[in-house]
């Protein structure tokens, strides 16, 4: 229930590709990505419920995310 449905799929943020949810707990839940087999958490504890599906990322979300990456 942490990101609930609409966090299914969120971007990986070290390749920007599809992350799959492989758990899903009370407050965080745990990624995997489909493109670089990254595996990564998500404290979804301070967030207010997501109000639109989390991928695909906007262009905007995908250049933010290589920024942050260098």
């Amino acid at each position: 229930m942490a990101g609930g449905p609409n966090a299914n799929f969120v971007m990986c943020m070290k390749c920007t590709g599809k992350a799959k949810r492989i758990y899903e707990g009370l407050e965080d839940d745990h990624y995997l990505c489909e493109k670089c087999g990254c595996r990564f958490g998500i404290d979804w504890s301070n967030d207010s419920p997501l109000g639109k599906p989390c991928w695909p990322p906007s262009e905007e979300e995908i250049e933010a995310a290589k920024k942050l990456r260098g």
